[in-house]
């Protein structure tokens, strides 16, 4: 059995692959700031912060593959020093440790965010770069990082998630549309609703991450990964609340207003999304998997619709 090392270990996408790991029959080793109180205890935990660069380079001696989700995302509205330090410091740590421990592959989870509002959609792999914020910014260094990396003779897999969903989500935005929907309340969308915006369950993402962990033709590439069925916003909220019997209408409100009501609350860390998602939200925001798919075999078993419904009533059971 391989040992594997998952960073980001006992976060929300972390907790999903450790699992999926294990059901594999891989051996496995956590590292993240703290062990879950359900932790499964044939998995070892190295409570350490990415930044750490002796405890991370301890973290990989052994190890063949190497997850690296490790990261600090925008709702956490650090500064940008301590963003840059995690998610390109962290990132830089783990490729210099892997590199030194001998570990055959690592597998990096970056996000789609690289692409800011994406010029072409579906957006390919090789769309422009163009991030709104700190965090798309800090996974376009940290994809350098990576690319250096495999230069120097490193096997490393990019993978770019959209907003990923599922059982456990923690996303205040999503968490609170789906609670309006358990409510009868009224649902706000941003705008008409016209756009798409693709999410990916996290049982794809783990499928993937398995996927390009041993496949020889994952090597040295990027792939995005995503739902495949994306229809716009508002037909996708309206089957939500008809096929969970709500009796929730949508509210659309104007986007100008959605800004200054953030622009408002983000003082008193009441804003429900930072300011770079609200114009993403907005947006055709659909990436194109067909690379995953044709070079990997890989695809996708849940559609937007049919995540967010795993997704919702997961939260009304607890």
């Amino acid at each position: 059995m391989s040992l594997h090392l998952v960073t980001g270990a006992a976060g929300f996408l972390g907790r999903y692959l450790v699992r999926g790991l294990r059901a594999r029959g891989d051996r496995v080793r956590a590292l993240d700031l703290r062990r879950p109180d359900d932790a499964d205890p044939e998995v070892e935990w190295v409570i350490a912060d990415i930044r750490d660069a002796d405890a991370v380079r301890r973290a990989c001696e052994g190890v063949k593959v190497v997850h690296h989700l490790a990261a600090l995302i925008p709702q956490r509205r650090a500064d940008p020093e301590t963003m840059r330090a995690v998610n390109v410091g962290g990132t830089k740590n783990v490729l210099d440790a892997a590199r030194a421990a001998g570990v055959r592959r690592v597998v990096f989870l970056s996000s789609v965010e690289v692409f800011g509002v994406p010029a072409v959609v579906p957006c390919p792999e090789d769309g422009p770069l163009a991030p709104l914020g700190e965090y798309g910014r800090n996974k376009i260094a940290a994809e350098a990082l990576c690319r250096e990396a495999a230069a120097q003779g490193l096997e490393v897999v990019i993978l770019r998630p959209p907003t990923i969903v599922g059982p456990g989500l923690e996303e205040p935005f999503l968490v609170g549309l789906m609670a309006a929907i358990r409510d009868g309340k009224p649902v706000t969308l941003l705008g008409r609703g016209r756009n798409r915006f693709q999410f990916v369950h996290a049982e794809d993402v783990v499928s993937a991450c398995l996927l390009v962990a041993d496949h020889p033709a994952a090597v040295g590439e990027v792939f995005h990964i995503g739902a495949a069925d994306v229809p716009p916003i508002r037909e996708m909220v309206e089957t939500v609340i008809a096929r969970t019997g709500s009796p929730s209408r949508i509210q659309a409100i104007p986007v100008w207003l959605a800004r200054l009501a953030i622009a408002l609350l983000r003082p008193f860390d009441k804003a429900p999304l930072e300011p770079e998602h609200v114009a993403i939200a907005v947006a055709d925001y659909v990436f194109d998997i067909s690379k995953a798919r044709r070079v990997l075999g890989w695809e996708p078993h849940w559609g937007n619709v049919e995540a967010v419904l795993d997704t919702y009533h997961a939260m009304r059971e607890t």
